[in-house]
């Protein structure tokens, strides 16, 4: 993100453009891939470089301290006494390709407040005449599959997190939701994206600091296929 000084030249404003395309080069040369190696875990990284024969390269738009900072602050300005249409903010905490100007086919992990109560019952038809598949993990995990309006198979995880200060029932009404979509591995098993993304979770919950400290488990039910 270009930072320009108020106050200053053009000179001054050129030359921090400058700078910072620069150092956008130089991101794209060498982008931090540690937030994706935590969120997928050698596992995932092995999957990852099988499927793409090892010519993905990883970035981190947003790292974990900057996701936490997000969820919380969205989630502590939350008014349980307001209704209506809830917008948030979900941060891009890994991004995977092999052409890095190839947005068309990519591994995209997201994670932020969930525009959805833990409740919300999710197994319906969806617009695509394709059934979303829900899966309860348990009291505070659970798992959402289903094609989007363009034919892509998004991945949720819903986890219930308590952040300290906030109203009760917090964690149901706002769970943290992480999103995963690939287009890029070309592997269809549902089991594979949601053990992955089960272990984002786990790592984003644990970082997050939950206070009822949600059980998130290392593999989906036996059920999930």
């Amino acid at each position: 993100m270009a930072v320009l000084l108020l106050g200053a030249g053009a000179c001054t404003a050129d030359k921090d453009q400058a700078e910072d395309k620069a150092k956008d080069k130089v991101e794209d040369a060498a982008p931090d891939d540690s937030t994706c190696n935590e969120l997928l875990g050698g596992a995932g990284l092995k999957w990852l470089e099988d499927r793409t024969g090892g010519k993905a390269r990883l970035k981190v738009p947003d790292d974990l301290k900057s996701a936490r900072a997000l969820f919380y602050r969205q989630v502590e300005n939350w008014d349980p006494e307001k209704t209506g249409v809830r917008i948030f903010q979900r941060a891009d905490v890994c991004l995977a390709r092999t052409n890095v100007a190839d947005e068309r086919k990519e591994l995209e992990i997201r994670f932020g407040p969930s525009y959805f109560t833990f409740d919300t019952r999710f197994d319906d038809v969806s617009s695509t005449g394709d059934k979303t598949v829900e899966t309860l993990v348990n009291s505070d995990v659970k798992l959402v599959h289903g094609k989007d309006n363009e034919g892509v198979v998004r991945y949720r995880v819903y986890v219930k997190c308590k952040i300290p200060g906030t109203p009760a029932k917090q964690e149901n009404e706002i769970p943290i939701e992480g999103l995963m979509a690939d287009t890029l591995t070309g592997d269809t098993s549902a089991r594979v994206h949601l053990t992955r993304l089960l272990h984002s979770a786990k790592v984003v919950a644990d970082g997050f600091d939950c206070e009822n400290k949600p059980v998130v488990p290392d593999e989906p039910p036996a059920s999930v296929k």
